[in-house]
């Protein structure tokens, strides 16, 4: 038997590690892992059981090495403090040689062998200079690391339009491709303050709520459908999908709803065209 064990390290999203199962630790717990061959410190998120043996796919995840001492969290402390201080030479150096870029984080590895710089751009940023006044100043490995506007709002945060974190920010793990479309499937508003999230980029939501739009609709009568319905026959003027209810304008020129089920499509507008 063995178990998987997410760890969050501080980072937007959990890391999926092996663990022995006579590693004692339980969710809630700080361990050390190791991550690319380089330790890194986090914090026990959920532990999955699995029996069996496991297989060599194993050896491509992290391993957690132990639960963390006192000394381990400790040096994790003090982390905390250097990451403050290279930050803020990050951003002295950036305005220094005045790059356009917009540093979201930095992170030291837990042996601070190893500096991430996080950051967005528009173009294209020769950094050359600040990986060596950095890697001189910090005695770290700099990697920089590049990220798109979504996975941006998910280190950020902030809260969504509708009340909730940011669901990139909690759940999200990758972003799929997201289309206007998506946005007139569900008879929402094109203008950008509605569809657009706190990236400026079109709603994650309108990915996953998408297939259900498209189920609830794939019944309902097309605008511009001939139909018959209990005041009479008429033309569909519009669907609403979630409450399955139907607008018509009847011949005699009177416009009404009707739930989806008391109309009887006669015709598409594209078969009388």
């Amino acid at each position: 038997m063995f178990r998987w064990v997410h760890i969050s390290c501080g980072d937007t999203h959990l890391v999926k590690c092996f663990s022995p199962s006579d590693l004692a630790i339980k969710e809630g717990d700080a361990c050390v892992v190791e991550l690319d061959k380089i330790p890194e410190f986090g914090h026990v998120a959920t532990i999955s059981e699995v029996s069996g043996t496991p297989d060599a796919s194993v050896k491509d995840f992290p391993v957690v090495l132990r639960r963390a001492t006192l000394q381990d969290q400790a040096r994790a402390s003090e982390n905390v403090l250097f990451t403050k201080t290279a930050l803020r030479l990050c951003h002295e150096k950036i305005s220094h040689y005045q790059l356009n870029m917009r540093l979201l984080r930095v992170r030291y590895s837990f042996d601070r062998s190893r500096l991430m710089v996080i950051f967005t751009a528009e173009d294209r940023v020769d950094f050359r200079q600040l990986v060596q006044d950095l890697a001189a100043e910090t005695h770290a490995r700099i990697e920089m690391r590049q990220i798109g506007i979504r996975d941006a709002a998910a280190i950020v945060g902030g809260v969504a339009p509708c009340g909730r974190t940011l669901c990139c920010s909690v759940w999200i793990e990758d972003f799929e491709n997201i289309h206007i479309r998506m946005a007139k499937t569900q008879g929402l508003s094109l203008n950008p303050a509605s569809v657009n999230g706190m990236c400026g980029r079109l709603k994650c939501c309108l990915r996953f709520e998408n297939n259900c739009y498209q189920d609830m609709g794939r019944d309902l009568p097309r605008e511009g459908d001939r139909v018959e319905c209990p005041a009479g026959q008429g033309r569909v003027l519009e669907s609403r999908v979630l409450s399955q209810r139907v607008k018509v304008c009847l011949d005699d020129r009177r416009v009404l709803e009707f739930g989806s089920r008391d109309v009887i499509v006669l015709g598409s507008e594209d078969n009388n065209s």
